[in-house]
């Protein structure tokens, strides 16, 4: 047997194994018992006819093709033992011919990052900020919902209720009826209406007919393109009325005495959600920019796996929204292929960035203790219970072979995160945790790192503030 093999840039192994006669003829000789012993020849136990008397009962060319599927397996195993070959997958066989035998496997290998110099990543995260506007407008949603509805007389405006009967015909659809149908101008959910400006400037006791023809891409499918003839009638009609902002309107919407006091509340809240959202956004800039230094080359199947990944994940995503995929697939007006062009450029980045990920964990050695791992699983544990899982049904599934080693590497990629931003930042990441002594002190605060920067303000914000 003959085996040649070379390594492509793109992180595959090509393997190309010429078999010997004599292998193929060891191959024949147990397709020929197998045959047999699936299809006795008669006058022969199964299994037991000679092979010539098999090849003229059932043709060389089968016994052929399944010596060669014999071969193919046993000649793979055999390459798989190539110390040289690492392989994250199955490989590809194409059989370039059949006698004698000439295998080519194509076998994608561990990938292969080059980390740049990541120490030398110094960015610092935007200022967050929260503007009046942000909680103004949070309190005009507590507004709307305690607002009340008063009678008017003028005409129909943005942000009025209105009641009303419509009648309508779309071309050879059904007649469209409805009575006492309360809608609010401007609101998303006229949308089921899409003649909103009919209705604008009209009275109570007003009646209109008109006719409207729906866009090309309404969101109903059988109307698009087609003109229907309306009757609009206007039975009622009333403007919403907000709750002047007070201390009073405070006390009623909330735990808080003074509008003064909710309105700081709110701000603190926001301030919190938007500080959260900025700590992700700026992990995600400092490991991408990791990324941007690394020379990264993996095997194309990893690419293809990730995308059916988020392809699946999409579906998921699709079922949850009580629609089918092949209706998704209709509405959206892509095909399947085309929606996979579109996600390759974020399942490229996200393939891209765990592979660094996995290579800073080997790089800065990180590691989790079985007293860390234990603890996240309790955590999780009493989260799943509080949500009203069974204790002993959680403890077990959080426990199970697969799902520990999952919360293992979660904690080492938060840890490395962590790490990388504290790099970034400019902030210790290792040695000596900085006390409020050292720094009420008049001494020269000793050299070292830190081993939490989190650990160190909260420790000397304590400090500071005795």
């Amino acid at each position: 047997m003959n085996i040649t093999k070379e390594f492509t840039p793109d992180r595959q192994a090509i393997v190309t194994v010429e078999v010997d006669e004599t292998q193929m003829q060891g191959a024949l000789k147990r397709a020929a018992q197998h045959v047999s012993r699936l299809r006795p020849v008669p006058g022969f136990r199964p299994g037991k006819a000679p092979y010539e008397t098999v090849e003229r009962a059932f043709g060389k060319e089968l016994l052929v093709e399944e010596a060669v599927e014999d071969l193919s397996r046993t000649v793979y195993g055999q390459v798989l033992n190539d110390t040289e070959i690492n392989p994250i997958g199955m490989g590809q066989l194409e059989i370039v011919q059949k006698e004698p035998p000439i295998f080519k496997y194509t076998i994608p290998i561990t990938p292969e990052v080059k980390l740049g110099d990541y120490h030398s990543i110094h960015m610092q995260p935007d200022p967050v900020e929260v503007t009046d506007a942000e909680v103004n407008e949070i309190i005009g949603r507590f507004q709307n919902t305690h607002a009340t509805l008063a009678p008017v007389t003028r005409t129909a405006q943005t942000g009025d209720v209105v009641t009303l009967n419509l009648n309508g015909q779309i071309e050879e659809l059904e007649t469209i009826t409805e009575q006492d149908l309360r809608v609010t101008l401007g609101d998303d959910a006229i949308a089921r209406l899409p003649f909103e400006s009919e209705i604008l400037g009209m009275r109570i006791g007003e009646t209109k007919e008109f006719d409207y023809t729906y866009a090309d891409d309404y969101e109903e499918e059988t109307v698009r393109g087609k003109t229907g003839h309306f009757t609009l009638a206007v039975t009622d009609l009333k403007e919403k009325q907000l709750p002047e902002l007070t201390d009073e309107f405070a006390q009623a919407v909330s735990q808080f005495q003074t509008l003064e006091q909710f309105q700081g509340n709110i701000r603190e809240i926001l301030h919190r959600q938007k500080e959260r959202d900025q700590d992700t956004k700026f992990a995600n800039d400092v490991l991408q920019a990791a990324v941007e230094q690394s020379e990264i080359v993996y095997p194309p199947i990893m690419l293809e796996q990730e995308l059916e990944h988020r392809l699946e994940h999409l579906q998921e995503d699709i079922k949850r929204l009580g629609l089918t995929w092949e209706n998704y697939i209709r509405f959206s007006g892509k095909t399947e292929n085309e929606l996979k062009t579109e996600l390759r450029p974020q399942a490229e980045k996200a393939l891209k960035q765990m592979l660094v990920l996995g290579e800073l964990i080997r790089a800065e050695n990180i590691v989790v203790s079985p007293q860390e791992l234990k603890a996240d699983i309790e955590r999780r544990v009493s989260e799943a219970v509080a949500a009203g899982a069974k204790e002993n049904v959680a403890r077990k599934a959080y426990n199970h072979k697969d799902a520990r080693e999952n919360i293992a590497f979660n904690l080492r990629v938060n840890k490395i995160m962590r790490r990388l931003v504290a790099i970034a930042k400019g902030e210790p990441t290792s040695g000596l945790i900085l006390t409020p002594d050292m720094a009420r002190g008049e001494n020269a605060i000793p050299s070292g790192l830190i081993t939490d920067p989190d650990q160190v303000r909260r420790e000397l914000d304590k400090g500071l503030n005795r």
